[in-house]
């Protein structure tokens, strides 16, 4: 450990020992990179950590674990949570009888909204009377 701190002291300063608490999110194509210059320079997590200005080299050791255990796709994997599916839900399949009772709840429901509007165009009908009412005075009737 004490090799770790003196190599990145050297390299970083005292920044370089300073506790960072940033959650830096490295491409799969980054990721990549690293650990095929590691493999070609034959180089330590540390070396190769200090070399591409990443703050803790067991990071390069776990993507280098990842890498060995499940493939290049593990190197691309999105962090977070994945996005919500937006495909089309699957129709859903009635029988007759659920069938004809969604029919006539619907027709029901038809009827009902019919109704509704009606009876709002009867209730402004009757306060646009009203207040013509109060418009022309108590002598005036319609």
């Amino acid at each position: 450990m004490t090799d770790t701190w003196a190599a990145q002291y050297q390299h970083f300063g005292v920044k370089g020992l300073e506790i960072r608490h940033t959650s830096q999110n490295y491409r799969g194509q980054f990721k990549l990179q690293v650990l095929n210059w590691r493999k070609e320079h034959d180089e330590t997590y540390q070396n190769t950590a200090i070399h591409f200005k990443i703050a803790t080299p067991s990071l390069i050791c776990t993507w280098q674990k990842r890498f060995d255990e499940s493939g290049l796709d593990a190197l691309f994997t999105k962090r977070g949570r994945p996005t919500m599916n937006k495909s089309p839900k699957k129709p859903v399949k009635y029988t007759s009888s659920e069938l004809s009772e969604l029919e006539r709840l619907r027709l029901e429901n038809r009827q009902l909204h019919i109704e509704n509007d009606y009876l709002k165009k009867v209730e402004a009908l009757a306060r646009r009377k009203d207040a013509q009412r109060k418009k022309n005075g108590p002598s005036s009737k319609s």
